[in-house]
């Protein structure tokens, strides 16, 4: 008995294998353990249930269908002493897979089955008898890897003969030799596209420097900000800008219009000697306190009155 599933394992291994010199054939190959729930007499006596090896293999037609074929063979006895009986069962049938043969790991394949063939049982070699059987069962088969399955199922063996009904639960192993990576999607070709009309944009540009009280010398903090309004005006050359001066409402009218020019002039300053922004595109104008932001009744609000700005807007296209 091991012999022939020896035989048999080694038959469905090589048919399996041979086509791979040249390409991916949609083979599975299965082996596993089972366990026959007998339920018939033989003789007047009724075979123990017993465990059992099989292998078969399958060749898939598509993603969904698959032709089956199947054999298992093992001895056992009877449930009231007597000879050592060998049950073989062998069928032809197909599989119904629910899901793709292609895909990730760890993903169930549900499945039903329906085959036929034949189950002989050889009682001690004394006498032996060959049924025609049809059988239908269910399983369902976990995808360990791309290649790699288990198989969970069971299946009723109905005698045409006898009219007997077995069942056989089967657990095992398979592995797929067919295509498991998806075909490659052609990209479309690009259609070719008009050149792009030219698009009008608008760039602008704040700044705002604020000084110490009664001070005009630029504090290092917003260095970067004159810098980017450096780089603004390299990139638009033909710009001019004016700078222009204020003050909060300290002191004379006097005096803070010229503090507001002096602090004008100290960004020109460093615009044109830290920057080399061409001192022609920059106008210093002060307004003393006349153009206030915030309120001078605050400490705070003075703060904010003390101040150096200048605005830029340019249209251009790309």
């Amino acid at each position: 008995m091991k012999k022939q599933l020896l035989t048999a394992t080694a038959c469905l291994v090589l048919a399996g294998l041979a086509p791979l010199a040249s390409a991916e054939v949609p083979v599975t190959l299965k082996a596993g353990a089972g366990y026959w729930f007998f339920d018939r007499e033989i003789n007047d006596m009724e075979p123990e249930d017993t465990a059992t090896p099989y292998v078969g293999a399958e060749w898939a037609f598509n993603d969904n269908w698959a032709a089956e074929v199947m054999f298992a063979d093992e001895e056992t006895d009877f449930d009231d002493g007597g000879p050592d009986v060998d049950v073989t069962l062998w069928s032809l049938g197909v599989n119904y897979y629910a899901g793709s043969y292609i895909g990730e790991s760890l993903r169930l394949r549900p499945y039903a089955t329906l085959s036929a063939g034949e189950i002989k049982f050889d009682v001690d070699n004394d006498f032996d008898t060959v049924e025609t059987t049809v059988n239908g069962g269910m399983g369902v088969r976990w995808m360990l890897g791309r290649r790699v399955g288990l198989d969970v199922g069971a299946r009723a063996v109905y005698s045409l003969d006898e009219s007997e009904t077995d069942l056989l639960a089967l657990a095992g192993l398979s592995f797929y030799l067919g295509k498991v990576d998806p075909d490659p999607v052609a990209e479309p070709a690009p259609e070719p596209t008009p050149e792009p009309a030219p698009v009008a944009k608008v760039a602008s540009i704040k700044l705002k420097v604020n000084f110490d009280f009664d001070k005009t010398v630029v504090k290092e903090q917003y260095f970067s900000d004159l810098q980017e309004l450096a780089n603004f005006l390299k990139r638009f050359s033909d710009l001019h800008v004016d700078v222009e001066g204020h003050t909060d409402s300290v002191g004379t009218d006097a005096y803070n219009q010229d503090l507001s020019q002096r602090r004008a002039q100290a960004v020109v300053d460093v615009l044109v000697n830290e920057y080399g922004i061409s001192a022609g595109r920059l106008q210093p104008k002060g307004y003393g306190e006349s153009q206030p932001v915030a309120s001078n009744d605050s400490k705070e609000g003075r703060a904010e009155n003390r101040r150096v700005m200048a605005t830029l807007e340019v249209n251009y296209t790309e």
